[in-house]
């Protein structure tokens, strides 16, 4: 049992597939349409910039810094359209936040789309820490953003630690936190065998289990 949960955002917590694969094929038909096929079947989850210079491949990393810029214009102007809660998200942080569960987000989205979207379906009160990738000078990883919410406070030390992704498990795993893979989000197909994933959940109302 845990009094405190750091959630993941994009495959968790949000569903936002929709807008960001919308703008991935866009930019990439316009940049590089021959690499189109990897727009369309790239995983969701990391850092904005290693996923673009994934999608232009070798012979078109000069138009790193364009996708990126693109993206960020794209994306940002339509987050609230296309990206919705889970089912379930809005009625499990009702319940959590009632028995005074502490709750944080570690999300390699940037900070402007998440504040965004967090004001927009006013969860400001849910959340005691929201670190967003972007947040400090340099951009974190998932791992360095989990650390930083240990280290401003100690009800997170011994959280769970829920995400959609492998990257997710491992980050939880390095920090000693028990990890439960959201098994709905965007990492159903990658390679789990290196993760030690302590439960699953198939939707969001099963995190009440184990408060």
């Amino acid at each position: 049992m845990s009094q405190a949960i750091i959630f993941d955002f994009d495959g968790t917590l949000v569903d936002s597939q929709k807008t960001i694969y919308q703008c991935f094929q866009s930019i990439t038909n316009y940049l590089a349409p021959e690499r189109i096929a990897y727009a369309k079947n790239i995983l969701i989850g990391p850092p904005l910039r290693d996923t673009a210079s994934e999608i232009l491949g070798p012979n078109h990393q000069d138009q790193l810094d364009e996708f990126v810029k693109l993206f960020i214009e794209m994306h940002d102007k339509h987050v609230i359209d296309n990206t919705y809660p889970y089912p379930g998200v809005i009625e499990t942080l009702d319940k959590l936040n009632a028995k005074k569960v502490f709750m944080a987000i570690a999300t390699n989205k940037r900070h402007s789309p998440t504040i965004k979207l967090i004001n927009h379906y006013n969860w400001q009160e849910y959340f005691i820490s929201i670190e967003c990738s972007d947040d400090k000078s340099s951009i974190r990883n998932k791992e360095e953003m989990i650390q930083d919410i240990l280290n401003n406070d100690k009800n997170f030390n011994k959280a769970f630690f829920i995400g959609d992704t492998v990257n997710d498990g491992l980050s939880a795993n390095l920090s000693e936190l028990t990890f439960i893979k959201a098994y709905y989000g965007y990492g159903r197909d990658q390679d789990w065998t290196k993760v030690n994933v302590k439960h699953s959940i198939h939707k969001p109302s099963e995190i009440l289990q184990f408060i």
